[in-house]
C-alpha cells in the first residue's frame, strides 16, 4: 500500500562510508579480548589501539549469549528477604510508578504478549523452576502470577499499562517467552522534570 514498509537501503553503504564506521571497526576486538581476564584484555587491547590501530585482519568473536540463559534454578539459591519500603527513603513499587506518570491508551494492543511458540512457558518453567523472576525484576510490577480458581495452579497476568518501557523482561526472562514490541503512540512514561 501507500504506507508499505520503507527499507532503508542505502543506510548500511552510508554507514560503511562514514567516519563513525572506521572509528567502530578499530575497537572491534577490544571488549571480546577481556574474555582472556583482566591482563590479557589490557595487553591485547593496549597492543590493537596503540600499535595495530585496530587494522589487523581478524575479528574476535564476542562468544555472548542471550542473557536470558544466564538465569539459574531457583533450587539453586537461598529466597532474598527485602526490607519493606519506609516511605522517605524507599517507596513501594505502585507510588514508584504513580510517579513515572506511565500512561498507555486503554483501547490500544497490548505491546507485552507471550510468544506463540512459548505458551505454556510462564507457567510450567518460569514459575515453577526459576521462582518467577519476572515479578520481581520488574520495576513496575507488569507480570504476577495469580491462583486459577479452575485449576488451582498459578497463571500468568500482564499488567502491559504499567510498563516503563525497560526492556528488561525481553531480555531477562527465562526462555525468553515474552514478545516486547513497541507501543503505540506515546504511551508509557511521561518523567516531570526531566
Amino acid at each position: 500500500g501507500q504506507y508499505g514498509g520503507a527499507e532503508p537501503v542505502a543506510y548500511q553503504a552510508a554507514l560503511e562510508g562514514s567516519w563513525v564506521w572506521s572509528e567502530l571497526k578499530s575497537v572491534r576486538n577490544v571488549h571480546p579480548a577481556f574474555h582472556w581476564g583482566l591482563l590479557g584484555g589490557l595487553l591485547y587491547s593496549g597492543l590493537t589501539l596503540k600499535i595495530f590501530k585496530g587494522l589487523e585482519p581478524w575479528t574476535l568473536g564476542g562468544g555472548h549469549k542471550g542473557d536470558h540463559l544466564t538465569t539459574c534454578l531457583a533450587k539453586d539459591y537461598t529466597p532474598i528477604e527485602y526490607p519493606k519500603p519506609d516511605g522517605k527513603l524507599t517507596f513501594d513499587i505502585l507510588s514508584n510508578l504513580q510517579r513515572s506518570g506511565v500512561n498507555h491508551n486503554h483501547d490500544q494492543p497490548a505491546h507485552l504478549r507471550v510468544k506463540e511458540e512459548s505458551k505454556e512457558w510462564a507457567e510450567t518453567k518460569s514459575y515453577a523452576e526459576y521462582a518467577a523472576p519476572e515479578t520481581r525484576f520488574c520495576p513496575a510490577k507488569v507480570y504476577e502470577f495469580v491462583p486459577d480458581e479452575a485449576s488451582g495452579k498459578h497463571k500468568l497476568v500482564i499488567n502491559a499499562q504499567n510498563c516503563v518501557h525497560c526492556k528488561t523482561c525481553d531480555i531477562k526472562t527465562p526462555g525468553n517467552y515474552i514478545k516486547w514490541t513497541v507501543p503505540e503512540g506515546s504511551g508509557g512514561p511521561q518523567y516531570m522534570g526531566m
